[in-house]
């Protein structure tokens, strides 16, 4: 039994110590298109968050409340007046270790993120999953869901 658990502890401590899996191209492309997106929603671009998103796109936020989760929809439109007011704060919203998968023209990318509205300050992070199609030769967003927590984010990102 004890050589068991030891052998067991010795595949996972390996398993995490592995060199990431090369992105294939088709990685790179759809990994483009969300960069794409967060660079032109940092620089409130709304002509190209429109290009890396579908007309029907939609954005699911989880978010905790007292009462427990509470699921927020909106449309693409309605997210990119949100983060593209001038008046409103810049939403910078850095990326890493990204998980795609695709089948086809549908993929789905499961990254963590970290937004800061002040440089050099994390206001808060989780986890974004972005479900995207290749449609007329480009992949575009359909939808995004998040998590979100104020709290355990780290130091900002390079």
């Amino acid at each position: 039994m004890f050589r068991a658990l030891c052998a067991a502890f010795v595949a996972a401590s390996s398993i995490s110590i592995l060199p990431a899996q090369a992105q294939s191209a088709a990685d790179k492309e759809v990994l483009a298109s969300v960069h794409a997106f967060l660079a032109a929603m940092k620089a409130k671009d709304t002509v190209g968050m429109k290009l890396a998103l579908d007309p029907v796109s939609r954005f699911t936020l989880l978010r905790s409340t007292p009462n427990g989760t509470q699921v927020m929809n909106l449309s693409g439109a309605d997210f990119l007046r949100a983060v593209s007011d001038p008046q409103g704060p810049t939403y910078d919203e850095p990326i890493r270790k990204p998980m795609v998968q695709i089948d086809g023209d549908l993929a789905t990318v499961w990254v963590e993120y970290q937004v800061r509205l002040e440089p050099g300050k994390v206001h808060h992070c989780g986890y974004d999953s972005f479900q995207m199609a290749r449609l007329g030769g480009r992949w575009r967003i359909l939808n995004v869901s998040d998590t979100y927590r104020e709290e355990g984010c780290g130091a900002p990102w390079p």
